[in-house]
């Protein structure tokens, strides 16, 4: 796979093969490392041409030995430069809420803090349509790349990005599931079963000592959430929910909120390994089965892994 270099001012100046590379994104890191034999200039894009891959020089790290100097170039990839980026309420307004279709939201969003034109929100590809977003609220202050792709899950829709012609395209589509289409040789997973989770959560909202808000929420051994107990004594297993400035009805509804999201059946880390010849990407699911303890896990894709060294490349996965 060929990269392409650009200079400072973002024009393209070469094509270069003979490199390492390693770079990830998703829910943490969104940077990469780049070895290469030639002097590249601060703020340059490295990037190969219609996909997700690539990103802005920000560092360089020259390794004098024997045999020479080693040029070790980091930086942010384009989805780093939208973690570095802050999605805040209107001044007056508690949080941002946005509906309508995914391109003109996402449009909105990249222009709300300061992307475009190198981000340019666009519509999937032919045949997919343009999905619709639900009205949705935005967390406070989350960072602009974990905010999108919140929005994007909760409409069932992943983000997608790719850069051609000078710009980062960025748009929204519906996730895959991955089950039986991936051999499970492939797939490592690390599973714990929860049976019983908490399900008394105490909301305290506003006020002091006895005028101090609060709210109850139960779970059931199901995980279903009401105002009704049914786990008592050693099944009961409660927590506090401190959310000091809430009123009554917000309080409410983010203590429910909060329950539902605490009744997972138990944590799972899913490791895809290259070999596969599907290509997925963050908030794609994909799905593991042990034969031998009968435990069938589905996690979703939340980091991508990719590296290239003596023109040989490899994907991995982390789901969880």
């Amino acid at each position: 796979m060929d990269l392409i270099v650009t200079d400072a001012g973002h024009i393209d100046r070469a094509v270069i093969e003979d490199y390492a590379l390693d770079a990830a994104w998703g829910a943490d890191e969104n940077d990469f490392e780049l070895t290469v034999d030639r002097m590249l200039e601060p703020g340059s894009y490295v990037y190969a041409d219609g996909s997700e891959l690539g990103g802005v020089i920000d560092s360089l790290r020259d390794r004098l030995e024997r045999d020479g100097s080693t040029l070790t170039y980091g930086g942010r990839t384009w989805h780093g430069i939208l973690a570095n980026k802050i999605l805040a309420p209107d001044t007056g307004q508690n949080y941002l809420v946005v509906s309508g279709k995914a391109s003109t939201v996402i449009g909105m969003i990249v222009n709300r803090v300061g992307l475009a034109p190198l981000f340019q929100a666009v519509a999937p590809p032919p045949g997919i349509g343009d999905p619709d977003i639900k009205t949705y609220q935005v967390a406070r202050y989350t960072d602009c790349y974990a905010g999108l792709r919140a929005m994007c899950a909760a409409n069932g829709l992943k983000l997608r990005l790719a850069y051609r012609s000078g710009h980062v395209e960025i748009w929204a589509e519906p996730a895959a599931h991955y089950g039986d289409s991936i051999d499970s040789d492939l797939i490592d997973f690390d599973a714990t079963r929860t049976w019983l989770r908490v399900n008394h959560l105490i909301g305290l909202g506003k006020g002091e000592l006895a005028n101090r808000t609060v709210v109850h929420w139960y779970a059931d051994k199901d995980g279903n959430v009401s105002q009704n107990q049914s786990l008592h004594g050693t099944e009961e297993i409660a927590q506090t929910y401190d959310y000091s400035n809430a009123e009554s009805d917000e309080l409410d509804a983010k203590t429910r909120d909060k329950l539902i999201g605490m009744q997972s059946q138990g944590d799972v880390k899913v490791t895809v390994r290259d070999g596969t010849e599907i290509e997925m990407d963050v908030g794609d699911t994909v799905a593991a089965h042990d034969q031998i303890t009968g435990i069938t896990v589905q996690a979703t894709v939340t980091k991508k892994i990719t590296k290239t060294k003596n023109g040989s490349t490899s994907i991995d996965y982390e789901a969880s």
